[in-house]
């Protein structure tokens, strides 16, 4: 048998498909040279992108006198091949980022596209298009129910300046295949269009709508929808909706709900009848909407299986009390008016909180289980970092607490408020010290590098990380403060009297941040391992070989570099 024989090449077309529906898209396309059987295979690929921005450029390159007309001839021969030939298409995805100008000049084409991506019974459609804004007066393409009125349509995906017509209040369009709907920045002639649409989907499942518009013709501009009702869907499992000033939910088998209010408005979401619910997202719940204990004691009785509470931005009163047999994942994400939780939680796996502040809040468990993770993701200022030891130290036991990540930035109103070198028992300590696994900081910035002294002391204040990282993006932080903190633990001989201030070194203290029952943070570098994720994850042998990874980077880099501790 010839070794050379491409067996690849041979199997069943459906198993082509398959394997390039697993491939980047990039090297889906670059199969089309290897043979005539690739090449035709990726002809009939079910699954079709299409977006002018990469495809205009290639049409330029090629000096052709107008790239649109050739993007657009392109993209017609493209799906008439496929109704031609008879062949269904899977998943069809329309990406247009030109100018306005240009285009309202294409929309016909686009009528066109999607009546024949319709007509070869395509499961999926995705329209992109640029981003509609409220004071926004470019016209919009007007998209007609015959176009997209496809009986094979199960997904249906809309974004950007795209204008739902008045047809689409006739009680005849109905999609009656129509499993998930997606609506983001879109304009509506009529409030009620999107409802009618919503209750002629019997088999909806999942609907998400973000932001969309409706056309005020007496004011000649767009607002934000006042209203919005969902009802009887018997199918509905999901709803994501964004932008609406008051939601009314009644869908009896409906699991997870995540809204979010405009937020320089009045806002009310309904859901008393979603008995099933099972997962539940508040975001931006301000104004005229207080979560209290009783509105806590009120929601975990009401919904028995209620499992996930997310809660972002959120009015929340100063002292709360969260107790729940059923809940299993919580997050708090920027409560600022919150400043003590007590959480009751048996069942609780995952929590999750955010804070960007000054005082962090009081965080305490009555009862939790043996398998809780705690991961806290703060954005701190210098002065209020020696905080963070008594801070960790609330999570019992220590192990809870699995991951810390933080980002620190200066701020003119408290800068002058660590100018000089602050005695170190003016923050009491804690002990014994609490330990946490991991410390990811995110971003130092705009700090002075004669403030990296002060600012790792009062970071590391009576508390030790096993693991610390930090991003490669010096965009996020600085080579200088990513080389100080290199060189820190590395001077041993000299690890004692390390930024000893002066007046200390007169008294004959050994270190100015050590305690009389406990060493400071500076006696826990006994041995520090460095590695890089540049070139998949390899250690950092030397001070030289750091500087030459920090020198080839650019700001584009997204990659870390972790010191573990013992």
């Amino acid at each position: 048998m010839d070794e050379k024989m491409d067996h690849i090449s041979g199997l069943p077309e459906t198993l082509l498909h398959d394997i390039l529906s697993r491939l980047p898209k990039k090297d889906a396309i670059k199969t089309s040279v290897l043979s005539k059987t690739w090449r035709e295979t990726l002809y009939t690929f079910p699954i079709l992108s299409i977006c002018d921005r990469g495809s205009i450029r290639k049409f330029s390159k090629r000096k052709e006198d107008q790239p649109i007309k050739a993007f657009l001839d392109h993209g017609k021969q493209r799906l008439v091949r496929f109704s031609d030939q008879g062949l269904a298409i899977k998943e069809f995805k329309l990406k247009l980022s030109l100018t306005c100008y240009d285009l309202q000049l294409i929309y016909p084409d686009v009528d066109q596209w999607l009546k024949l991506a319709s007509e070869c019974d395509v499961q999926t459609l995705k329209l992109c298009l640029p981003t509609l804004k409220e004071d926004d007066p470019c016209l919009c393409y007007i998209l007609h129910p015959g176009v997209i009125e496809a009986r094979s349509l199960n997904k249906l995906v809309l974004k950007g300046r795209i204008r739902f017509d008045k047809e689409f209040l006739n009680p005849s369009v109905k999609f009656s295949s129509l499993c998930v709907l997606s609506l983001s920045y879109v304009l509506f002639d009529d409030e009620g269009a999107i409802e009618h649409v919503i209750s002629h989907c019997p088999l909806i499942e999942q609907i998400t709508l973000k932001w969309c518009y409706v056309y005020n013709p007496s004011r000649t501009k767009f607002s934000f929808m006042k209203s919005l009702g969902i009802h009887g869907l018997q199918k509905l499992k999901g709803v994501d909706i964004q932008g609406v000033e008051e939601v009314y939910i009644d869908a009896p088998n409906i699991e997870k709900i995540y809204y979010g209010a405009v937020s320089d408005e009045p806002s009310k979401i309904s859901f008393d009848s979603c008995r099933n619910l099972r997962a539940l997202t508040l975001m931006n719940m301000k104004i005229e909407f207080i979560i209290t204990n009783e509105w806590f004691l009120h929601l975990f009785s009401k919904f028995p299986f209620l499992e996930s509470l997310e809660l972002i931005e959120c009015f929340m009163f100063d002292i709360i009390n969260i107790s729940s047999g059923q809940l299993k994942a919580l997050v708090l994400s920027n409560c600022s008016t919150m400043v003590k939780l007590e959480i009751d939680t048996p069942n609780l796996s995952s929590f999750r909180y955010y804070f960007a502040g000054d005082d962090l809040p009081s965080i305490s468990f009555r009862q939790c289980s043996s398998q809780l993770q705690v991961n806290v993701h703060l954005h701190m200022f210098p002065p209020f970092l020696y905080q963070l030891g008594k801070f960790v130290k609330q999570f019992k036991p220590q192990k809870f607490l699995t991951w810390l990540s933080l980002s620190i930035r200066p701020d003119d109103d408290h800068y002058h408020d660590w100018e000089e070198e602050d005695d170190p028992y003016s923050f009491p300590a804690t002990f014994p010290v609490p330990i946490i696994k991991h410390l990811v900081i995110r971003s130092v910035r705009g700090i002075q590098s004669n403030k990296y002294g002060l600012l790792v002391n009062r970071l590391f204040h009576s508390w030790y990380p096993e693991t610390i990282s930090l991003s490669l993006n010096p965009s996020h932080c600085s080579k200088a403060f990513i080389e100080f903190l290199y060189l820190m633990p590395m001077k041993t001989k000299k690890r004692s009297l390390y930024l000893m201030p002066m007046e200390m070194k007169e008294k004959g203290k050994s270190c100015s941040y050590c305690h009389h029952k406990s060493k400071c943070w500076l006696h826990g570098f006994k041995d520090v391992k460095v590695t890089s994720s540049v070139k998949n994850d390899v250690n950092v042998v030397d001070f030289a070989h750091l500087k030459s990874i920090l020198d080839r980077l650019s700001s584009s880099d997204n990659r870390n570099i972790s010191f573990r501790l013992k």
